[in-house]
């Protein structure tokens, strides 16, 4: 996608899409990918790009799992580029009950990648994100002030948007999964309340264009559809075969402290 400032390219990664928003002289990495997209990120900025690696500004990190996580932290310890996520986001791995949570969401990409038919790579990450800027709802994205986060809690507690207003696209992570052209919740949707209200303040938002970290297509002009289509799946509940993923996403104590009644 090509507009004045930027152009967005769209990295098929291990597990998810990323996004790279290009301009003239910075780029901000749009989400924090899998582990094993670290050598074939930075092939794609420095070869596929010829952009130097020190252009990379900014990993912005939407939630904690690890196709969305999962390189950041190499990236900044190997080229010092400086990442930005929700304020909270390590609560969610804290202590006994956060390691079985952060094992539990490793095994369960490792799923994903298998029914992906993708290579065995290593998937495991340092669980503590310690982001170097902490974002809140309506944070300016550092180094990329046309750029905003937006709190979007459903999937996690903490999840967060990604907002351009002045060209509406939303970058929305895992709030809406297209399967095969059916768009779905992620798995697994422990706020099911506060995800509708996410879903419903997309469309508040009315933006032009959805980012969706797993889908079909790179890009999609929004519509109503997809969001009153989520909405009805969460409200007819998990089905049976995908409910032992929901079991086994409840270990850590943030779920357990915030569960909707």
């Amino acid at each position: 996608m090509h507009f004045k400032e930027f152009t967005i390219h769209h990295f098929k990664g291990y597990v998810q899409n990323n996004y790279i928003v290009e301009y003239k002289d910075k780029i901000l990495i749009i989400d924090g990918a899998s582990r094993p997209d670290v050598k074939p990120l930075y092939k794609f900025i420095t070869r596929t790009l010829n952009s130097p690696i020190e252009k990379v500004k900014l990993f912005a990190v939407t939630h904690c799992h690890p196709d969305h996580a999962g390189a950041a932290g190499i990236f900044r310890k190997k080229y010092n580029i400086q990442v930005a996520a929700p304020y909270d986001i390590d609560e969610w791995y804290h202590g006994f009950r956060g390691t079985l949570q952060h094992w539990s969401d490793t095994l369960q990409s490792r799923f994903m990648a298998r029914k992906l038919k993708s290579k065995h790579r290593v998937l495991y990450y340092n669980k503590r994100i310690n982001p170097d800027f902490k974002l809140y709802d309506r944070s300016v994205l550092p180094f990329f002030d046309d750029w905003e986060s937006i709190h979007a809690p459903g999937h996690t507690l903490h999840n967060l948007s990604f907002y351009n207003k002045k060209h509406g696209i939303l970058y929305i992570s895992d709030t809406i999964i297209d399967s095969r052209g059916k768009f779905l919740p992620p798995v697994p949707v422990l706020f099911p309340e506060l995800m509708k209200q996410t879903l419903l303040k997309i469309k508040i938002i009315k933006p032009k264009f959805i980012l969706l970290a797993h889908g079909t297509e790179p890009f999609y002009k929004y519509n109503e559809k997809m969001i009153d289509d989520t909405i009805r799946i969460i409200n007819s509940g998990p089905p049976p075969y995908i409910r032992f993923f929901y079991f086994i996403s409840k270990f850590t104590n943030v779920y357990r402290k915030n569960r909707e009644k």
